[in-house]
């Protein structure tokens, strides 16, 4: 994982305050791979984040199983930031 540093060396924090785009966070309850409290933690470093949880019995694979609620999500937050991409 170590390949995926979107750090590269520098500031965690401060690449991601540095994100501008709203950014949608999805967090799986039941994830161990990739634990809420981490999902939560990048939806407080970025501005404009919105964190949603998907609730499943699937931990980290409930993305690809719960196809529908994943759906609703990113709709709903589309649906949400739909005037911001207007400004």
């Amino acid at each position: 994982m170590d390949s995926h540093d979107i750090a590269q060396g520098k500031d965690y924090e401060s690449v991601l305050q540095s994100i501008k785009q709203p950014t949608l966070v999805v967090a799986i309850d039941s994830d161990i791979l990739y634990p809420p409290i981490e999902q939560q933690e990048l939806a407080n470093f970025i501005p404009n984040a919105q964190l949603v949880c998907l609730k499943s019995t699937y931990g980290h694979d409930a993305f690809l199983v719960d196809t529908e609620t994943l759906n609703e999500f990113i709709i709903n937050f589309r649906q949400s930031t739909a005037n911001l991409n207007h400004l």
